[in-house]
């Protein structure tokens, strides 16, 4: 058995349904085979989690983790391609009969942060680390690619594996993946992911429809005029305080050209210009985010920025020129998906650990996904109760494995629901 080190002691999945309180009998297919099937690849999909984590690669430099799960892959009888849409992998299982296409999604690039946790199975690349959970959506895939492999004669119609790089990076890999085809061979009918949620704990489940995570624009405003002396503004324009005009202008937008019902956020993040504390610069540079829930407001505000800098600027005889560089899109689940995302997290894990979660704010490239296809987009809790939380994006991130058998059980419960086994 593999060392468990992170969080307590891990049992088989059966303990870790009693530890999180919520053993017991579901319809359907039966619960207990979904477990056993879950808890028989438990230790591969912790193996693989480790694995990933020891060695992570950045957005668009995924060579050896699509290696390793191609590799993983043909052990369990698949024919991955590779090289999809830049390094991603896609595996398909055709089931005995025809039927609908599922495919299930998981993202695989690390992030650019260097690892201060004390795992043994740290990072072992200096600056790169799997500091949002990559590595264990990989492996939970890994892991019901395994299970459903056993399931191939029950199942009427087919699955699609994808691992997809460059989530972190927009323009990302879920474009890519799609130009390429990943959602055509077979012609896949409706799509899911999972994400880990640090704020839940393990057991429980968090799904919900419509607008779940926000678009992500970034835009700059360049604001330009004669400099000059700081002892003597009157002969200059003064582009620092035309700048300082332009945040305050710009941060006023949500709060009041936006309307109160729609949640939003403009942050300005990065400010930029001058050189001398008696110089009055002739460039200065602001750039920041905006984050919406709705393609009609996410234009909306572009026009708002771009309006109000220039009138802010202009009001100390400057000038303003905004750029727009376009994210991801909001991410929105279709109604009917969420529910079979719901009721398979709910025969994992009981009703009552299924939650209901607030939109989120950080963006998500399975959007692109679900803007062809609908489906859904679940967080699965890998909180340790009572522990303190690592946050995502952090260099001290840990996740609890108990949640991984977990994972696999969900997509199991999920294609088996959709597919008739």
């Amino acid at each position: 058995m593999l060392e468990r080190t992170e969080g307590n002691a891990l049992a088989n999945i059966c303990g870790t349904l009693a530890y999180a309180g919520v053993a017991r009998h579901y319809a359907g297919m039966e619960s207990e085979r979904i477990l056993a099937l879950a808890h028989a690849v438990e230790e591969e999909t912790i193996a693989a989690r480790r694995h990933l984590h020891q060695y992570p690669e950045l957005s668009f430099q995924e060579v050896e983790t699509a290696a390793y799960i191609a590799a993983r892959l043909r052990e369990h009888g698949y024919e991955p391609r590779t090289g999809v849409g830049g390094h991603g992998v896609v595996a398909v299982l055709r089931g005995a009969r025809p039927g609908r296409v599922v495919a299930l999604r998981a993202d695989i690039d690390a992030l650019p942060i260097d690892e201060a946790t004390d795992l043994p199975f740290r990072s072992r690349r200096p600056g790169v680390m799997h500091a949002c959970g990559h590595d264990a959506h990989t492996a939970m895939l890994l892991g019901a690619a395994a299970a459903l492999a056993q399931l191939r004669d029950e199942l009427s119609g087919s699955i699609v594996f994808l691992f997809q790089p460059a989530e972190e990076l927009p323009p990302g890999g879920a474009q890519a993946m799609i130009a390429a085809g990943a959602l055509d061979d077979p012609p896949v009918d409706c799509i899911f992911g999972l994400h880990q949620g640090t704020g839940y704990d393990v057991g429980t489940f968090a799904v919900a429809p419509g607008p779940r995570q926000a678009s992500t624009d970034t835009f700059t405003v360049t604001i330009t005029g004669p400099g000059g002396h700081a002892a003597m503004p009157h002969a200059t324009v003064d582009t620092i305080a035309a700048a300082a005009a332009c945040v305050t202008a710009i941060h006023q937008i949500v709060s009041r050209r936006v309307p109160a019902t729609e949640p939003a956020v403009i942050s300005i993040g990065r400010i930029q210009g001058g050189t001398k504390e008696n110089v009055i610069p002739e460039r200065v540079e602001l750039s920041g985010t905006i984050r919406v829930f709705s393609e009609e407001l996410r234009t909306a505000v572009v026009g708002w920025i771009r309006e109000t800098a220039e009138h802010a600027a202009a009001q100390f005889g400057a000038r303003a020129e905004v750029d727009v560089l376009r994210g991801y899109p909001p991410l929105v689940n279709d109604v009917a998906m969420a529910d079979m995302a719901r009721r398979a997290a709910a025969r994992i894990v009981g009703e009552e650990n299924v939650l209901t979660p607030p939109p989120l704010m950080p963006a998500e490239d399975f959007s692109y996904y679900l803007q062809r296809v609908p489906g859904a987009f679940a967080s699965i809790g890998v909180g340790t109760p009572g522990a303190p939380r690592r946050a995502s994006h952090s260099p001290t991130f840990m996740l609890d494995e108990r949640a991984l058998p977990l994972g696999v059980a969900y997509y199991i419960a999920l294609v088996t629901d959709l597919l008739g086994a």
